[in-house]
């Protein structure tokens, strides 16, 4: 008899430990130590205010800006003879990162040498011509032919010169010696060499790319939004970024250029955000997140995130706070509803407290009662 009193006490006092049963004949409840709801995620906030207003959430990924991001290669095959840099390494505009011997940048020097040597000719007897009409001892359709042939000489010194502008070569000035066929390979843009593919005596084809500079202190946030988001989100829209890796991080941005075509295969549409990284801590390839509030009152009724609204047997409730730790039980009337909002069209008012994350755990205390 003692030995069953005392397991009837024991299994009392445990009873005493579990949430309490919904008081009959009122509101269904569900009741939790109020020390304990932040330990067990459970959010509360006013409907209708910003703290629990949905926000629509949507992946994505640090990017270099185009903008400050430059591929070096070589316009023609040749083999690289230099590398100056390594990757890592700060560059100013126009440094060297290495060169490489081009075949065709020879032959473009030698030309442009041979034509400057005939302006050079064609420019003398032009001279001596007129010098010789002068004196009447030639003819003027001579002295004009002169004029002519070195006017064509100084067009094809001035198509030369242009090769070479265009090959990136470097253009012989007067009898200073140059490395014939050695192209320097410079830096466009200030910034840090991200990429470097040229390997000293390996040969480069003008598709391939020796080396990558960028200016990393302000990247790309490239999202992906989706068709269901597409309402939310528009160039100019305000967004919270936070980074995957770097837990409590948030950075706050502005939508500044949206894609005009869905993906065929993601069914999103890729928009970009400026991100300032002037400490560079963020790393190009990082995932990141990008949320926005929805505007209260959009699509009718009170906007709450989808966690907030429960299924319970046929009815969709909310969990209404009513004193710390008790919650009401409130079936609701819903409307347009997705996978990251819910429209609630009647049974709650506006600035009732209404808990918004760790419902799940609310709703599971309820179907066991």
């Amino acid at each position: 008899m003692t030995r069953f009193l005392l397991l009837l006490l024991l299994c009392g006092c445990h009873h005493d430990e579990k949430p309490a049963a919904p008081d009959q004949g009122g509101p269904r409840q569900v009741r939790f130590d109020p020390a304990a709801l932040a330990r067990l995620g459970v959010v509360v906030a006013r409907a209708g205010d910003a703290s629990a207003r949905a926000r629509i959430v949507v992946p994505g990924t640090l990017e270099y800006d185009l903008e400050r991001y430059a591929e070096v290669g070589t316009p023609q095959e040749g083999r690289i003879v230099s590398v100056d840099v390594r990757v890592g390494d700060k560059v100013r505009r126009g440094q060297s990162l290495g060169s490489v011997l081009v075949p065709g940048v020879a032959g473009a020097q030698a030309h442009y040498l041979q034509a400057r040597a005939a302006l050079r000719a064609d420019n003398d007897k032009q001279a001596r011509e007129h010098g010789l009409l002068a004196k009447a001892l030639t003819t003027a359709s001579e002295a004009e032919a002169a004029t002519a042939e070195a006017a064509r000489s100084e067009a094809s010194v001035q198509a030369a010169r242009a090769q070479l502008e265009v090959l990136g070569a470097q253009i012989p000035k007067g009898s200073e010696s140059i490395e014939a066929g050695r192209l320097v390979l410079r830096a466009p843009l200030a910034g840090e060499v991200v990429r470097r593919d040229a390997v000293l005596g390996r040969y480069v084809q003008p598709d391939q790319i020796a080396f990558a500079v960028a200016d990393a202190s302000v990247l790309w946030a490239t999202i992906e939004v989706f068709e269901n988001d597409l309402p939310y989100f528009a160039v100019g829209t305000k967004v919270e970024i936070t980074v995957d890796v770097m837990p409590g991080r948030k950075i706050d941005g502005t939508v500044s250029l949206m894609e005009p075509q869905i993906g065929a295969s993601s069914r999103a549409l890729r928009a970009r955000i400026a991100v300032s990284n002037a400490d560079r801590s963020l790393r190009p390839g990082l995932f990141v997140r990008a949320s926005t509030a929805i505007p209260d009152g959009g699509g009718g009724g009170l906007l709450l995130p989808a966690a907030a609204v429960q299924p319970i047997g046929d009815d969709d409730v909310v969990f209404v706070a009513r004193e710390p730790g008790t919650f009401e039980v409130r079936p609701v009337r819903v409307g347009q509803r997705d996978s990251q909002v819910v429209h609630v069209l009647d049974g709650l008012q506006r600035g009732e407290p209404v808990a918004v994350a760790g419902t799940f755990l609310l709703r599971s205390e309820v179907t066991k009662q």
